[in-house]
């Protein structure tokens, strides 16, 4: 993409801000600002192309294409915070991810802080519940792990939850992508802050959204519809009835991508959203070996060894048996600030090491046998 032509794309950024809805469908069609504003309007099929937009979009592009410049000398461009960071790639770039080309109404622009390259790899996204289970975690983690071993990037949103635990897993062996519903500077929840960070040193972090866009309710269902459409396929690991899970799975749907889940008991609440999947023909994932057959490529991740634990981390389970020991115990016997121990016993709960019951936490495997004693 020529330089005029980037520039004509944030020309027509500074108009739309996040008003975005539909204007993809149309530079996908027009290819470039310039030539979507120099067509004739009046004539088909560019007037049902426009009858269909919202009608905030619609007034948007009628006040750009007004003012369009015949040159750009009367034109002075937004500044964009943190320009040495973020990548700007507007639709038709050579970085633009061709999945993402192909959906319905796709983004006309992506900001990107990482590494863009890996939106054009094979994905596979994984999203679910915020309130998480113990099990929803381990298997978004795991999950996670396995798929960007083989080399897929593992798209989600950032949110709590299952889709913090995929982008660990994730971390742990290959890249990772997370979609904001806010500007890159902006990323939410705020916890999650340096988990941005990491995921951009070791993937990308991208939006839709312009620099200084607050996250708001409306702009998540636009958010989930990029998750999906990066995506060959989306597993939904966990999920209530309703959820914004549902709602990536809609949106992958009407995408043409396949939609797996996890099967859960009935008595699982935010199970529901899943369970509702399976009967309406979502693709069942009932064991990690099934990931060989879904996915090419991961037949040799799947039985893998998941990395041993080390430093405070193998300290610390040497502690633990089957009897358990609470919070304020293993506080004492590794003299670990507890902000510290919570997200150590949380990282390895997640990883399968070890389990919270009644408020004790337990190892999950035996625990290594001591010279005075055998198992």
């Amino acid at each position: 993409m020529d330089d005029k032509t980037r520039e004509h794309f944030q020309i027509l950024l500074s108009w739309s801000g996040t008003q975005t809805q539909g204007l993809g469908n149309l530079l996908r069609e027009y290819q470039t600002p310039a030539a979507l504003f120099a067509a004739d309007w009046l004539a088909e099929p560019a007037k049902q192309q426009l009858a269909t937009l919202p009608t905030a979009t619609q007034r948007m592009l009628a006040r750009a294409r007004k003012h369009w410049p015949r040159t750009n000398n009367h034109w002075t461009l937004r500044d964009t915070d943190d320009a040495d960071i973020d990548e700007f790639i507007p639709l038709g770039d050579r970085r633009y991810p061709n999945a993402l080309r192909e959906i319905p109404d796709p983004p006309p622009w992506l900001f990107c802080r990482g590494d863009p390259s890996c939106l054009t790899k094979p994905a596979v996204a994984i999203v679910g519940s915020r309130k998480a289970s113990h099990g929803g975690l381990r298997a978004a983690h795991e999950i996670g792990q396995i798929l960007a071993a083989a080399g897929y990037t593992v798209c989600s949103g950032l949110a709590l939850g299952i889709d913090a635990a995929a982008h660990r897993g994730a971390l742990q062996s290959g890249q990772t992508a997370a979609v904001l519903a806010s500007g890159l500077d902006r990323a939410s929840p705020l916890r999650h802050r340096k988990l941005a960070a990491d995921i951009s040193r070791r993937g990308c972090v991208v939006s839709e959204l312009p620099a200084g866009t607050p996250p708001a309710k409306h702009q998540f269902p636009r958010r989930n519809r990029i998750i999906s459409g990066l995506a060959r396929a989306t597993v939904i690991v966990e999920a209530a009835l309703p959820s914004g899970s549902l709602h990536t799975a809609s949106a992958a749907l009407e995408q043409g991508r396949e939609v797996l889940t996890l099967p859960w008991s009935i008595f699982h609440e935010q199970g529901a959203g899943c369970r509702r999947l399976l009967r309406d023909g979502a693709t069942p994932i009932t064991a990690m070996e099934d990931l060989s057959s879904l996915f090419p490529g991961v037949a040799n991740h799947a039985d893998q060894p998941r990395p041993t634990p080390t430093g405070d981390a193998a300290k610390l389970l040497l502690h633990l048996g089957d009897e358990g020991l609470a919070l304020n115990t293993l506080q004492q016997i590794t003299g670990l600030p507890v902000s510290d121990l919570l997200a150590l016993l949380s990282d390895l709960e997640i990883e399968g090491w070890l389990s919270n019951i009644d408020g004790r936490y337990c190892r999950n495997d035996c625990k290594p046998c001591q010279r005075q004693s055998s198992c």
